[in-house]
């Protein structure tokens, strides 16, 4: 699909094979749409089986999607140009509802924000309302490894998609063995060298909450959202729903 602002947006769609219009089950993620989440979830055939046309997008700027990608920055005119378009799918009963967790529940949160009026039902799973006090930090203390660990993560494939294999590798090894050891833990050298491909430089240098962590956090550009949802949260998982 393409945005308002022309950049073009990837996803898989799966459908059953049938005449019948149906419903469509929508995710958006950063991850490699392939995945689509099933660390958690079952795979979108299975879904498509039980009568779904299921959609799995690639967010702006990740998987093969065009564009940079800005955590969360642009998820809300995404969110409603994409839910526009899943309702005019050929079969599609132009009613939406959007699945999954983490990153993909916050992006239901903008896209409910958008007011995309095919969106009848959401049900994110284990997500930050407010960012730094759901996710970056923790009684203003920055959870050291799960932020750098994402961190790495989405670093390392931004270097793969801008061609620069050797920071995708040594983002990527790093991952593995955290550098949670060096001089300052919480400027390691490998993201200092490769700072420019992920969000990391900003959450260290926003300890306290501010504008920074208002422009990406659902709590204050989502707000109140009215539409049926299922909230899932996990007892111990680390982001507060």
């Amino acid at each position: 699909m393409t945005t308002r602002d022309g950049v073009c947006l990837y996803a898989d769609v799966y459908r059953p094979d049938t005449e019948e219009r149906l419903p469509v089950l929508l995710m958006r993620q950063p991850y490699g749409r392939a995945i689509a989440s099933t660390v958690s979830f079952a795979h979108p055939s299975w879904y498509a089986r039980q009568g779904y046309i299921v959609v799995i997008q690639d967010v702006r700027g990740r998987g093969t999607s065009e564009g940079e990608f800005r955590l969360l920055e642009q998820e809300l005119h995404d969110g409603f140009d994409t839910v526009s378009w899943t309702a005019d799918l050929p079969g599609s009963t132009a009613e939406v509802g959007m699945y999954g967790f983490s990153y993909q529940g916050m992006t239901q949160l903008f896209a409910a924000a958008s007011d995309a009026r095919d969106l009848k039902a959401i049900c994110p799973a284990m997500l930050a309302y407010d960012l730094y006090e759901d996710f970056a930090y923790e009684n203003g203390a920055l959870r050291l490894e799960l932020d750098m660990a994402w961190a790495l993560q989405l670093a390392s494939e931004t270097a793969r998609r801008n061609g620069d294999m050797a920071a995708h590798q040594a983002l990527f090894s790093a991952s593995r063995r955290m550098p949670l050891f060096e001089a300052v833990p919480a400027r390691p050298e490998i993201l200092t060298r490769y700072g420019d491909f992920c969000h990391y430089d900003d959450w260290v240098s926003n300890p306290r909450p501010g504008p920074y962590w208002e422009r990406i956090s659902p709590k204050s550009v989502a707000g109140p959202v009215d539409l049926p949802a299922l909230h899932i949260g996990g007892w111990f998982d680390a982001l507060l729903s």
